[in-house]
């Protein structure tokens, strides 16, 4: 336990209806007291209404407040909650009386810090509690509430109970190897049980790449030749216009990159500058920072306007698309396709081939689909559908246990 109380705003700053200011530590119900003088005594886990007042008597406002006291409690100390209303004078002024009262600031991560240190939660419990915070979607929200939960710790417990058992094995035949009622030690036991978790071990390894896409986001890219219609796909999967559309070549120089939502996932969407050859430095830079960003997308979405008979300049460039999360999208399809998507994929080699229209919204839907599809079921984030992604701290402990 600490011998410091800390006092800090626990809900985001700005003005809102309520905002919710946290204290910690030995003096916390005494602070309270301090500046709710009228209230009287304070039950454990009850909610109080009251008048917050200033240490020279002056009313703050009106508020709700509860006092929980150890160890029952988010950190295991006394801990005291204050809801407020939301006007940030208001909450800053709570904070600036608690700390006069005795309190300090609490610096970013103390609450859970604390809760961490006093055994209210592991070290994979109290990263979730950030995970948890910074969630954009469901998908997010869920595997960081099943890690708070403790559905990572489990596994890892689990894991340790059969090593402890093993190992009890190993010793108890050494030290009690004469005695009649002590199960015989098999090496085979050891030796398949030791591959068993090395196996287990290696499949939760394996959900750090998804872990770090989940959390962070997933690159998809647009790439191509000029004027195929890629920065009208952007702005369509977007739902707005942030890329400039226009006739001319070469329109898109610089690389366009916002951030979309599909199915539980977080994915950064990158427009890029128009594959071609020209002799303008600024679009030559524009196309090379796009093909750096091709080469490092998570998925790569190729578009060809599909409105004109494909160039075999175009044609090879489809067919040198490596990358192995692709899909190639036959755009502008309401002013008529001039090849069939079949005829085109046997001509490219590749099988993955969309058809689409960026202006009328056909086959908008299909490609959302088809990103979300291309992200479960290929290794960008194998395992975190299953709720469990070990973030990189996890999976570097994982690799030396494995070790």
């Amino acid at each position: 336990m600490s011998d410091s109380t800390v006092v800090a705003l626990s809900s985001p700053p700005g003005e809102s209806g309520i905002a919710v200011v946290r204290m910690s530590g030995p003096d916390a119900a005494r602070i309270l007291g301090r500046l709710a003088p009228d209230a009287g005594s304070w039950e454990s886990h009850h909610i109080k209404k009251t008048v917050l007042r200033e240490i020279s008597g002056e009313p703050v406002d009106e508020v709700l407040a509860v006092v929980m006291e150890k160890p029952n409690s988010y950190t295991g100390e006394d801990v005291v909650e204050i809801f407020c209303h939301g006007s940030m004078q208001v909450a800053e002024t709570i904070i600036e009386e608690a700390m006069k009262a005795g309190a300090e600031m609490a610096p970013p991560g103390e609450f859970t810090r604390r809760a961490f240190l006093n055994g209210k939660m592991d070290m994979a419990q109290a990263e979730a509690v950030a995970d948890l915070i910074s969630s954009e979607t469901r998908l997010q929200s869920r595997v960081a509430l099943e890690h708070l939960r403790g559905g990572l710790s489990r596994r890892i417990g689990s894991i340790e109970k059969r090593l402890l058992r093993q190992l009890a094995m190993v010793e108890g035949s050494i030290d009690f190897s004469h005695e009649e009622d002590i199960g015989e030690f098999s090496r085979e036991e050891l030796e398949a049980e030791g591959e068993g978790i090395i196996r287990e071990l290696g499949s939760l390894i394996e959900t750090g790449i998804p872990g770090n896409k989940l959390r962070k986001g997933i690159r998809v890219t647009l790439a191509g030749p000029r004027n195929a219609g890629k920065s009208s796909i952007y702005n369509a999967l977007l739902g707005e216009e942030r890329a400039i559309v226009s006739h001319i070549p070469g329109t898109t120089r610089d690389l366009l990159r916002e951030r979309i939502h599909i199915k539980g996932f977080t994915y950064y969407l990158e427009d890029t500058a128009g594959l071609a050859e020209t002799v303008c430095e600024i679009e030559a830079r524009g196309i090379s920072v796009g093909k750096e960003a091709a080469a490092a997308a998570d998925i790569l979405l190729f578009v060809i306007d599909g409105s004109e008979e494909p160039k075999e300049e175009v044609l090879e460039m489809a067919r040198g698309i490596t990358h192995s999360d692709h899909l190639v999208l036959l755009n502008k399809s309401d002013l008529g396709l001039q090849i069939e998507r079949a005829e085109f994929s046997r001509a490219i080699g590749i099988e993955s081939v969309l058809e689409i229209s960026a202006v009328t919204g056909a086959g908008m839907d299909r490609l959302r689909e088809w990103i979300y599809n291309r992200t479960v079921t290929s290794r960008i984030t194998r395992g975190s559908t299953q709720r469990i992604a070990v973030n990189a701290r996890q999976c570097d402990a994982l690799r030396r246990a494995r070790e």
